[in-house]
C-alpha cells in the first residue's frame, strides 16, 4: 500500500496539486480522472519519486517495490525483444547463484549454530525472491506476456530498435508486468495497444496481488478493473469508491450538489453586498455594516463545479453531398516480402456511413487506411471514389499538418469552411479551446491539444469523407465526448480505426475486421460486432456479408427485353458476339444478386437469433432495471437492423426477378 498526505505542488504561480491526500491499500486498483494539464501524471509521477513536492509526505514501505510506466519513453536498445525482457531476471538470477553457493555452506556449517542461521535466514530470502519473480518459468511467462502484448513468435529475436515508439513502449510495459512489483503505476498505458491487447492487460492486472494505480482515459478498461476512481480537479483529489461507471454517478450527485452550494453562497453574498451599499454612507448603520463587511470577508467562497466536457451546443456545418457510392476498392494487394498484409480485398463504403476497421495490431488496420486513402503508392489493386467526394486523412503521428508560429485561431481559420469563420471561438471552445487558449501557439500545445484541434479542422473543413487512424489518441474522457458527440452530428461518410470501445459504440454504424489479410463486415456498433462474431464463431461468414461487393445496380428490365426481343434471326459474328456478352454480363449479375439474396437470408436468420437471445437476457432480468433499459436498447438496434435486412432483401428478389424474366428464364 502507500499513503499519500498534504502533498503540496506548484509551477509558478499555478497550483497543480493542493494539499492533496490519497490511500490505496494492497491489492486495491484505482484510477485517475480528469481533463488534460490538470496534473494527473504529475501526482503519479510524485507517487514513484520521480518528481519533488513543496509540502506532505508519499509513506510507502520499504520493503515494497514499485514499478512505473510513463506515458512515453524511447527504448534504446540494441538487444533482441527475448534478451531485452531477460534482463528483468537477471538479479534473481544472482540470487540463484548465490543460493548454490549457500547450498554448500550449509553442508559444511553444523546446524543451530549462528552461522548457520544466519546462512539459513539469507536462503529464505533468496528463495523467497527466486518463487515471487517466478524464475524456473521464466521462458514460459516471457512468452506468454509479449504474446499476451501482440508479439508475434517471429519477433522475439528482433533488435528492439526496429520497433517502432509504440511497440518500444510494448516492450517496456512487457519488462514492467515481467518484474510483477509490488505497486504499480501506469500513465497511459493503453494508448500503444489494440483492443485484443488491452482484454489481455487487463487480465493480467486482475490477477496483480499487489496496488495499482493508472491513469487512464480508457472507460471499459477502468470499468472492468478499478475499485476506487480519483478525479483531479484544479490541484483538488475527490474520491470515488466502486466501478468508473459507478463514480460518474456519484460525481454528477457532488457537482449538482457543489453547484447548488454555490448558487446560495452566491445569493448570500450579494445580499450581504447590497446591504452595505445601500447603508455604508449613513452613520446610524455603520455597525451594522461594518459587522457585514467582516462577514464578507471571513466567508470561504464555494467554487462552481469545473465546466463539463464534452457537450457541443452547435450545429456543425453540413458535409457537401457526395454520390451514394463513396468508396470502391477492389483486388487491394499488399505485401511484405512472402506476407500478404491485404491479400486481394474489396471494399464498398456508403455515403452517410461510419465505419471502424478492427483487428489485432499488425493485422493491416493502418495499411488499408492508407491504401483506400491514396497514400501508399506500393499497393496493387482498383480504387474509385465517387463523384464529389472530398477525403481528408487524420494519422495519430502526424505533426506537419499544423504550423508551429500560428495560434490555434488562426490555424484553424486557415482550414475551416468560410461559413463556419463567424463561429470559429464557439467551434474552438467545444472543443475545448476556451477563453485566451485560442491564442496559444501551436508550438506550445500538448499532444491532446494538437490533437484536438486537427480533429477541429476536419470536421469544419469541406471534406465529406474522413479517415480517422486513433483518433482518441491522448485525449481525454471529457475530448473522446466532444468527438463522439461531432462524428454523430456529422452528415459525411467516417473510416476509422480505434481502440477505444465506448467510442466505437458510440459512433460506428459498421465494422469490418482485418484478418489474416481478408476483410469481414458486419452491421452495428462494436458490441454488436462481438455478438455477431460469437454466434458465428471464428471461421463462418454466414453472419457477415463480405465487404467487398456494392450493391447490384438495378437495370432497365423492358430496355432488356426489347433488345433481347428483338435480335434479328439471321446474325452477324460481331452482332452474336455482342448479344452473347450482353447476355453473359446480365447472368453474372444476376448470380451476384442471387448470391446477395443468400447472404441477406443469412443475415436475417442470425440478427433473429440475436434479438431471441437478447430477449431471453431480458426475461433473466426481470426486476433490474438497469439492465432491461440497456437489453430494450440493444433489441431496439437489432430489430431496426432487422428492418434494414429485409428490406433491402425484397429488392434483391425483385431485381433477381427482374432480370431472370428479362433473360427468359423466370
Amino acid at each position: 500500500m502507500f499513503d499519500v498526505q498534504n502533498v503540496t505542488l506548484s509551477f509558478g504561480e499555478r497550483v497543480i496539486l493542493n494539499n492533496v491526500s490519497l490511500k490505496v491499500e494492497d491489492g486495491e486498483r484505482a484510477a485517475i480522472i480528469g481533463p488534460n494539464g490538470m496534473g494527473k501524471s504529475t501526482l503519479l509521477k510524485v507517487i514513484a519519486g520521480i518528481m519533488g513536492t513543496e509540502g506532505g509526505s508519499v509513506s510507502i514501505p520499504k520493503t515494497s517495490e514499485i514499478g512505473y510506466l510513463p506515458q512515453d519513453l524511447e527504448l534504446k536498445s540494441e538487444r533482441s525483444v527475448l534478451d531485452e525482457c531477460a534482463q528483468v531476471f537477471a538479479e534473481v538470477l544472482e540470487h540463484e547463484k548465490e543460493m548454490r553457493e549457500l547450498e554448500d555452506k550449509m553442508s559444511h556449517v553444523p546446524h543451530g549454530t549462528p552461522e548457520f542461521d544466519q546462512i539459513a535466514d539469507r536462503y529464505e530470502f533468496l528463495l523467497h525472491e527466486t518463487q515471487r519473480r517466478d524464475l524456473y518459468s521464466m521462458d514460459a511467462t516471457i512468452g506468454r506476456v509479449l504474446g499476451g502484448l501482440g508479439f508475434k513468435p517471429t519477433d522475439m529475436e528482433r533488435p528492439c530498435s526496429e520497433f517502432s515508439g509504440g511497440w518500444q513502449m510494448r516492450i517496456l510495459l512487457a519488462k514492467l508486468l515481467l518484474r510483477n512489483p509490488d505497486i504499480l503505476l501506469l500513465d497511459e498505458p493503453t494508448n500503444h495497444l489494440d483492443i485484443e491487447s488491452i482484454e489481455w492487460l487487463a487480465e493480467w492486472i486482475k490477477g496483480h496481488e499487489g496496488s495499482v494505480l493508472m491513469v487512464s482515459h480508457e472507460r471499459a478498461f477502468m470499468d472492468a478493473l478499478v475499485t476506487k476512481v480519483v478525479e483531479v480537479d484544479r490541484g483538488n483529489v475527490i474520491v470515488y469508491r466502486g466501478t468508473y461507471s459507478e463514480s460518474l454517478i456519484k460525481r454528477q450527485e457532488r457537482r449538482e450538489n457543489q453547484q447548488r452550494a454555490h448558487d446560495n453562497q452566491q445569493r448570500e453574498i450579494e445580499h450581504i453586498q447590497s446591504f452595505i451599499d445601500r447603508f455604508r454612507y449613513q452613520a446610524s448603520k455603520a455597525a451594522m455594516v461594518q459587522s457585514r463587511v467582516k462577514q464578507l470577508e471571513k466567508i470561504e467562497v464555494i467554487e462552481a463545479p469545473s465546466q463539463e466536457l464534452g457537450t457541443i451546443n452547435f450545429r456543425f456545418p453540413p458535409a457537401s453531398r457526395s454520390a451514394k457510392e463513396v468508396l470502391m476498392a477492389e483486388r487491394i494487394l499488399k505485401q511484405y516480402g512472402v506476407r500478404k498484409v491485404l491479400d486481394n480485398v474489396d471494399v464498398a463504403v456508403y455515403r452517410g456511413e461510419k465505419v471502424a476497421l478492427v483487428g489485432v495490431n499488425g493485422a493491416g488496420k493502418t495499411t488499408l487506411m492508407r491504401a483506400l486513402s491514396g497514400r501508399d503508392p506500393d499497393v496493387s489493386g482498383t480504387i474509385r471514389y465517387g463523384a464529389g467526394v472530398e477525403l481528408a486523412y487524420f494519422a495519430q503521428y502526424d505533426k506537419e499538418d499544423l504550423h508551429p508560429d500560428n495560434t490555434v485561431l488562426g490555424e484553424f481559420l486557415s482550414a475551416a469552411d468560410l461559413n463556419v469563420s463567424g463561429a470559429a471561438r464557439g467551434i474552438l471552445g467545444a472543443f475545448l479551446f476556451s477563453g485566451d487558449d485560442v491564442e496559444k501557439k501551436i508550438n506550445v500545445l500538448s499532444g491532446g491539444e494538437r490533437t484536438r484541434l486537427r480533429l477541429a479542422k476536419m470536421l469544419c473543413g469541406k471534406a465529406n469523407l474522413l479517415m480517422l487512424d486513433e483518433p482518441t489518441n491522448h485525449l481525454d474522457v471529457g475530448s473522446r465526448l466532444t468527438l463522439e458527440n461531432a462524428l454523430r452530428q456529422y452528415e459525411g461518410t467516417v473510416l476509422l480505426v480505434s481502440h477505444d470501445r465506448y467510442f466505437l459504440d458510440n459512433v460506428v454504424t459498421r465494422v469490418i475486421e482485418v484478418r489474416d489479410g481478408k476483410l469481414t463486415s458486419y452491421q452495428g456498433n462494436y458490441t454488436d460486432y462481438l455478438a455477431m462474431r460469437e454466434i458465428a464463431g471464428p471461421t463462418n461468414p454466414s453472419v457477415a456479408k463480405k465487404s467487398e461487393q456494392p450493391a447490384p445496380t438495378r437495370v432497365d428490365t423492358d430496355k432488356l427485353k426489347e433488345q433481347l426481343n428483338s435480335v434479328p434471326k439471321r446474325e452477324s459474328d460481331s452482332e452474336r458476339r455482342a448479344r452473347q456478352e450482353a447476355e453473359k454480363k446480365n447472368r453474372n449479375r444476376a448470380k451476384k444478386a442471387e448470391k446477395e439474396v443468400e447472404e441477406h437470408e443469412n443475415m436475417l436468420y442470425q440478427v433473429e437469433e440475436l434479438i431471441g437471445q437478447i430477449e431471453n437476457e431480458m426475461a433473466k432480468a426481470a426486476g433490474d432495471y438497469k439492465k432491461l433499459a440497456e437489453l430494450t436498447e440493444k433489441r431496439t438496434r437489432a430489430e431496426s437492423r432487422k428492418e434494414e435486412i429485409e428490406s433491402r432483401w425484397l429488392e434483391l428478389q425483385e431485381e433477381v426477378t427482374e432480370l431472370k424474366a428479362a433473360l427468359g428464364e423466370a
